[in-house]
């Protein structure tokens, strides 16, 4: 069986600020981040995974996750990923989100669906 990628993506993955609570982190994400987000012509799909439970056999270190949000952004090639991650950051991006978050990382992927 032979794959080829369907997609190429952004994936960041986003620690909330200290002192933010996961409301205020979700109405921040849900509101003025995700029209910052949505406003890239590049990006075709965009979605955002709030973290609320640790998966089976895990726990947050601390209590904690370490990370709140997992954000994806979806493009036809990796150009434009990169042509997108270039306009969020001219855009204000780390402006955007420095008042919400404490650490972030973020990472270009080649996507393969698989079923």
């Amino acid at each position: 069986m032979s794959f080829t990628p369907t997609a190429h993506k952004g994936i960041v993955m986003i620690k909330r600020r200290e002192g933010t609570t996961r409301e205020e982190f979700r109405d921040w994400f849900l509101g003025p981040h995700a029209r910052f987000g949505t406003s890239v012509d590049e990006i075709y799909r965009y979605t955002g995974s709030l973290l609320v439970a640790p998966g089976p056999r895990y726990t947050f270190p601390g209590g904690e996750p370490p990370f709140d949000l997992i954000s994806e952004i979806w493009c036809r090639d990796r150009a434009g990923i990169e042509q997108a991650f270039a306009k969020l950051t001219t855009m204000g991006g780390p402006q955007n989100t420095i008042d919400h978050v404490s650490d972030r990382a973020a990472y270009i992927a080649e996507e393969y669906t698989l079923k």
